[in-house]
């Protein structure tokens, strides 16, 4: 009887599910990578045969740049055993400024939120239309603050 380990593996190792290796592979990497540095990657892919990281912030590329350049060679000679199926010549990275993806819970969260105006303001607005708009927004505030 397998164990679970010995299932994943055997998957990892199927053509069809060849992205497992390479995230394998991105994680093994990673891992040689200070502590502090492997909190700032966002996130790694294979592409052409080079090793993308993805950064938040510059002076963690830059921090990544200058590591990168004393592991790339032994990294060449004696690559990880996860890395072994998805071979790559170089470690490259890049910053993004996309943020990131917000979690449900969260999400909800920053989209509520206890209204602190209580719609006590002179409307003094001649304009009938913009009149009728402010007293519209003095409709969904008092609505709100109950």
């Amino acid at each position: 009887m397998k164990n679970s380990a010995q299932i994943l593996s055997h998957l990892q190792h199927q053509p069809q599910f060849s992205k497992l290796s390479q995230f394998e592979c991105i994680k093994s990497v990673q891992r040689l990578f200070p502590p502090h540095l492997q909190k700032m990657i966002r996130y790694g892919y294979i592409r052409n045969g080079v090793m993308f990281f993805v950064f938040a912030h510059p002076g963690a590329k830059q921090e990544f740049d200058i590591i990168a350049e004393s592991i790339k060679t032994p990294l060449k000679a004696h690559p990880p055993a996860a890395c072994r199926s998805c071979p790559f010549e170089t470690i490259r990275s890049f910053v993004t400024h996309t943020p990131p993806p917000v979690s449900g819970d969260s999400a909800r969260a920053a989209l509520r939120y206890r209204e602190r105006a209580a719609g006590n303001f002179a409307n003094r607005v001649s304009n009938e239309k913009l009149h009728a708009i402010i007293e519209k927004i003095r409709a969904i505030i008092h609505a709100r603050a109950d």
